[in-house]
């Protein structure tokens, strides 16, 4: 009976050790494997707008460690249901170093200094493809992204099912249909619980006194309450199972072993150096369109202080930015 024990014992030891190993060599590989997000592999170019630099992606060896700044920049839009036109776009600056992201909205009426017909940031795109949607960005902000991801509506509601919804104070009833859209909403005002399709609703929302202006300010808080969830211990377990998701929802160049290295580094970053800012501007009516016309001057202040990647500062002439009476500074 005793000599049982001991091999029943034994063999509840050598299981267990067996599987600590696979657990040991499948982490070990995983981190191995995980790297940063560097270069650009999109355009092939790097840092400022009016110096581009060439760089080679393909064989290039991937330091160990990232590079002294630790900041990555990336290019975050959703999609138009019924359109290839970019409903929300922003620029999200990671700081591993100082354990901060910040995410720049633009607004999606900003208009673009361009000889194409349509001069709105929202149609590029659609256009000319995620290259043109980079440089069209870079053309406002100075400096090429490192990497890029699209997502549409069918796809951000699995990844926030995923999650598990998010509990979120829902400041006043929201009615508005759009058959076109396909778009029908019906929130009631108050603290709940939404489901994936609820919280894009409520961020697809725009019957606003402000329009998209007041829209960005709701996706910036609706985007808070998200990161919070999926920060949660429970979400942080389940970051495999995430990343296979997203892989298989969004369009990205973000690689896995990319992604499973920026979720390892962004489970430690805190929720309140999550901050948001907007493209500074002003909203006016050009030839009967509707647009959102920055701010040169506030809008290089911005960039300069808080999502310049760069070691020198970005200049007018990075930057292009159509001036009208109602835009200019000074």
């Amino acid at each position: 009976m005793e000599k049982k024990k001991m091999s029943i014992t034994k063999k509840i030891t050598i299981c267990f050790l067996l599987v600590f190993s696979v657990v040991s060599v499948v982490s070990l590989a995983l981190r191995l494997s995980m790297r940063a997000p560097e270069g650009n592999t999109t355009l092939n170019l790097t840092g400022r707008v009016n110096k581009d630099t060439e760089t080679i992606i393909e064989n290039e060896k991937i330091p160990e460690e990232p590079p002294r700044e630790n900041i990555y920049t990336f290019l975050v839009a959703g999609k138009d249901k019924t359109s290839n036109n970019t409903d929300t776009i922003m620029l999200v600056r990671l700081d591993i170093g100082s354990k901060n992201i910040r995410i720049l909205n633009i607004p999606r009426d900003t208009m673009l200094d361009t000889n194409r017909k349509s001069k709105k940031i929202n149609a590029s795109y659609n256009i000319g493809g995620i290259e043109q949607f980079e440089k069209d960005v870079a053309s406002l902000t100075g400096f090429y992204v490192n990497r890029y991801v699209l997502f549409d509506i069918e796809g951000i509601e699995k990844i926030i099912d995923a999650i598990g919804g998010v509990y979120f104070d829902v400041p006043r009833n929201m009615n508005y249909e759009d058959p076109t859209q396909d778009l029908y909403i019906h929130l009631k005002k108050g603290y709940q619980h939404l489901d994936g399709k609820q919280a894009v609703n409520l961020a697809r929302f725009r019957n606003y006194p402000e329009g998209d202006i007041d829209r960005i300010a709701m996706q910036q808080k609706l985007l808070k309450g998200l990161a919070k969830q999926a920060l949660k211990a429970e979400n942080i377990l389940k970051i495999p199972e995430l990343v296979s998701l997203i892989c298989d929802n969004v369009k990205t160049d973000i690689d896995i072993n990319e992604m499973l290295w920026l979720a390892n580094e962004a489970k430690d970053i805190p929720l309140s150096s999550i901050e948001t800012d907007m493209v500074p501007g002003v909203a006016s009516t050009i030839n009967n369109l509707s647009y959102w016309l920055p701010y040169e001057n506030a809008l290089l202040d911005l960039i300069n202080d808080r999502y310049n990647p760069l070691d020198n500062p970005i200049t007018v002439n990075d930057i292009s930015i159509v001036e009208f009476s109602v835009n200019h500074e000074g």
